[in-house]
């Protein structure tokens, strides 16, 4: 990776950190109990199709509650790896392990993506779970993790799951920070391409969408934005002016309307061929000996 690559890492790595108490305890998008985050993992769960003695990677992990929720939801009857770039996640993560008695289930590593898609050490997975951070990689980034998750995935039964949202922003944000929000996702169709390129068949994905109830307001909408809980609203996308633009914005804008807050998942889901990769190989080897 480039040097302006690694000065990028450092600053997500910090900004996660910074965020990583709030993010962990956030009500709205953390809460085991939400009905919204019940939903996301119904959705997770249900498209991973876990199955006893599986390894499961959850790469870009957070604090690690969807780990530790799947791990339990299985009755530990899987083993789980937790990555993220992020080492105030990680921290909060292995002290999250400790009180569920999870340490002979669950391993955390703190690297970045490409890194740590080229760990060796780590036996074969069965399931790779990638949310909501592969945006923030750049394509080379992409190509280069995509390639390392293919030649570690399990070579009989493997998936890859990513979990994202839209190009085109569903929530409520002034026209500045909506620009920043695109500027940030690439579509899922770039996605496509880049797994095809690295090996990866079988890609379909699905769009869900979720409205909340009445009961999430203005108020808690903003609190994240303050708290600047995501990317798009760290120091290095918006200074202190330009978020408190935003916040005006959407007070004035709600001042005279109700308030609703939407999301929207995607969902894609592919596997590694391993066999045909191989057999592509030995073809190709076959013809260059001839």
């Amino acid at each position: 990776m480039s040097i302006n690559s690694n000065q990028d890492t450092q600053g997500l790595a910090q900004h996660f950190t910074d965020v990583a108490s709030d993010y962990h305890i956030d009500p709205i998008f953390q809460s085991p109990s939400s009905p919204y985050s019940q939903w996301i993992r119904k959705l997770t769960y249900d498209v991973l199709d876990l199955k006893r003695d599986h390894i499961l990677v959850d790469a870009g992990c957070g604090t690690g509650i969807d780990c530790i929720w799947l791990l339990n939801k299985m009755n530990k009857e899987i083993n789980v790896i937790g990555n993220d770039i992020s080492p105030g996640m990680i921290r909060i993560f292995d002290d999250e392990i400790k009180k569920e008695n999870s340490t002979d289930f669950i391993k955390t590593f703190c690297l970045n993506a490409v890194s740590f898609s080229q760990q060796k050490q780590i036996p074969a997975y069965h399931r790779l779970l990638l949310k909501y951070f592969v945006h923030l990689m750049s394509h080379n980034e992409r190509l280069l993790a995509f390639k390392g998750f293919y030649q570690q995935l399990n070579s009989v039964d493997n998936k890859l799951v990513i979990m994202g949202r839209s190009s085109n922003p569903i929530f409520p944000l002034d026209r500045r920070t909506q620009e920043i929000y695109k500027s940030m996702t690439p579509s899922f169709d770039t996605y496509v391409k880049e797994l095809e390129t690295c090996g990866f068949i079988n890609i379909h994905y699905d769009t869900y969408q979720y409205t909340f109830d009445d009961n999430i307001t203005l108020d808690n909408w903003i609190d994240i934005i303050q708290k600047r809980l995501w990317s798009v609203f760290s120091r290095d996308k918006m200074n202190d002016e330009q978020l408190a633009d935003c916040i005006s914005y959407l007070n004035d804008l709600y001042k005279n309307q109700k308030f609703q807050l939407k999301d929207e998942i995607i969902v894609l889901y592919c596997t590694a061929d391993k066999q045909l990769h191989s057999d592509s190989l030995l073809t190709l080897n076959s013809l260059a000996n001839e």
